[in-house]
């Protein structure tokens, strides 16, 4: 979670406001508290958006009819203002991290916990179809984990199916990968639309990945059309209903209630469904919202969203896979702690899949508690995870220039020793080969020192040089974005006020409008070279910084 910016609202309608969680398409979202003490996801529009009577329109209908979604596994909508100078929605909190976060930092779900959360996925469902609405963009980051199951979130883009004539022409509501074949192709949205999409996240609840692929590319939505999923990692028990959801044919996908008969009472209602690790990311999502509502802010080692809870000691990694999903997009949720405070219980690393392990301690006894061995502090953004890298260039031209210098210095000297100049002739002449040879130092020198290095990836930037490295987390930054053109091109960010990006002597920062350019696209070469960094650089940041990147910054 991040503090509020002093731009930013400390009450919305009855509700006051503690954090901000994310940011959206259509706006912020806060952390928040009614009156009788209950926390809420607050939902703001944009001040563009209040402005536009038509949207105003489609906010208050929308409002209406997702308060009329009841079931156990969505997170309600408790309160609404369309009618406020930025028209606002209030949902139930659930204090745990979303379905992507979850798998991405903790790998593929086991078999049974795949089970239960496709019944709660399927029943959620259910009760979004009941009301008249379809979801539209079922997604692993619209699915938060509580301890008694998945509740889906963000009905944001749902529209009533007798309301389409409010969107406009050529509009696309969802997210590749995850939306169905009819919605590639402009067809008929109805409610087995959603069973396609809720096929694909138990894909990725299984497999770790998405059955078309992670890229968001022409190539992929062809697949979603034409081609097959890719069920290979999927379980055996689960691959045959899971392939009749992802069916081409709409009328050839399972009902919501067919899915029921299929995955209901699976496990026990009281009985731990998910991981140890994801139940630990819980335990500390529910310690951070204590943090909060006490005033304890997040700090910068702790709160950051997309990081990861505390790992309990003894147990090996658990492989990572990093797609191009929304690492923080979430209605209801988007924090997730560092580590759980001093004091807070968090659950052992063992998963349920790895009972078969033998109990390392003595006679199989019961577990006494022991002070953690000293660990390394953990950087708040991982250099291991996937992603670009992109670096200042241009050594070869430095080289280049250097010995160009060089060679006319030289040859200026070997000419004035055969002309014999004298008096202020001979005194320009030493000037002149004095600024070439400094010149071509510079240059030389240039050459030979390593460019910046910037590497994105989903836990935020990671700028190096010489060993010396740099770190600016996403749950630091407000916005992020390509100002300038040309040469004069750069990466800048808008952080929080204590995390400014101050200049070091071996990396370079200036300011520009309140924010501050770390990185300078013009540096990595000519002109071409330019324009592909800059287009590579804008992908990484809408992949792995959607709620922050802001694409209209000149």
């Amino acid at each position: 979670m991040q503090p509020l910016l002093s731009s930013e609202p400390s009450k919305v309608g009855d509700y006051r406001l503690f954090a901000r969680i994310g940011k959206g398409a259509m706006g912020a979202v806060y952390l928040g508290c009614s009156r009788g003490g209950r926390p809420v996801a607050v939902k703001v529009a944009k001040p563009e958006l209040a402005e536009d009577a038509e949207f105003r329109e489609r906010f208050r209908r929308e409002a209406s009819m997702s308060a009329s979604v009841g079931g156990f596994w969505t997170a309600t909508v408790v309160d609404s203002d369309p009618e406020a100078e930025h028209p606002w929605l209030a949902t139930e909190y659930v204090p745990g991290p979303t379905l992507h976060q979850a798998v991405t930092e903790h790998g593929p779900f086991p078999e049974h916990t795949v089970r239960r959360l496709g019944a709660g996925l399927a029943e959620a469902l259910q009760a979004v179809h009941r009301a008249g609405l379809v979801h539209r963009d079922l997604k692993p980051s619209n699915v938060l984990l509580g301890p008694d199951g998945p509740r889906v979130i963000d009905f944001g883009i749902s529209r009533a199916m007798a309301a389409t004539g409010m969107t406009a022409t050529g509009m696309f509501f969802g997210t590749p990968g995850f939306f169905s074949p009819e919605q590639t192709t402009g067809g008929e949205i109805a409610p087995p639309s959603d069973v396609f999409s809720l096929g694909a996240v138990l894909v990725f609840a299984s497999a770790g990945t998405a059955p078309f692929g992670n890229e968001n590319s022409a190539a992929m939505l062809y697949r979603v059309v034409h081609a097959e999923p890719d069920l290979g990692a999927v379980p055996e028990g689960l691959r045959p209903l899971i392939a009749s959801c992802l069916a081409k044919d709409p009328h050839a996908r399972p009902s919501t209630g067919e899915l029921l008969d299929h995955l209901g009472h699976s496990g026990s209602p009281d009985g731990e469904w998910l991981p140890r690790r994801v139940t630990a990311l819980i335990s500390a999502h529910t310690a951070e919202l204590d943090r909060v509502f006490r005033g304890d802010l997040p700090s910068t080692s702790g709160g950051a969203k997309g990081t990861r809870a505390a790992e309990p000691p003894g147990d090996s990694p658990v492989p990572r896979d990093n797609g191009n999903q929304e690492r923080r997009g979430s209605v209801a949720v988007g924090a997730t702690p560092v580590a759980a405070p001093e004091g807070t219980a968090v659950a052992p690393a063992s998963r349920p899949s790895e009972a078969g392990r033998s109990d390392p301690r003595p006679n199989g006894g019961s577990h006494v508690a022991a002070p953690p061995p000293a660990q390394a502090e953990r950087p708040l953004v991982r250099p291991d995870l996937p992603g670009p890298t992109f670096h200042s260039g241009r050594r070869i031209n430095a080289l280049l220039w250097s010995a160009f210098s060089g060679l006319l210095a030289y040859s200026t000297v070997v000419v004035a020793a055969k002309t014999g100049a004298g008096g202020s002739a001979r005194v320009l002449l030493a000037l002149g080969v004095f600024l070439l040879v400094l010149s071509s130092v510079l240059c030389l020198g240039q050459a030979l020192t390593p460019g910046v290095r910037v590497r994105v990836n989903s836990d935020g930037l990671r700028i190096s040089r010489m060993g010396l490295h740099r770190e600016i987390p996403w749950s630091r930054v407000s916005r992020v974005g390509l100002v300038g053109s040309g040469k004069k091109q750069a990466l800048t960010v808008w952080v929080h006020r204590e995390f400014t990006p101050h200049p070091k002597w071996w990396h370079r920062t200036r300011e520009y409008y309140g924010g501050s350019k770390i990185f300078s696209v013009g540096a990595t070469g000519g002109w071409w070279r330019r324009r592909r960094e800059a287009r590579r650089l804008r992908a990484a940041l809408r992949q792995y910084a959607p709620r922050s990147y802001d694409p209209r910054l000149l």
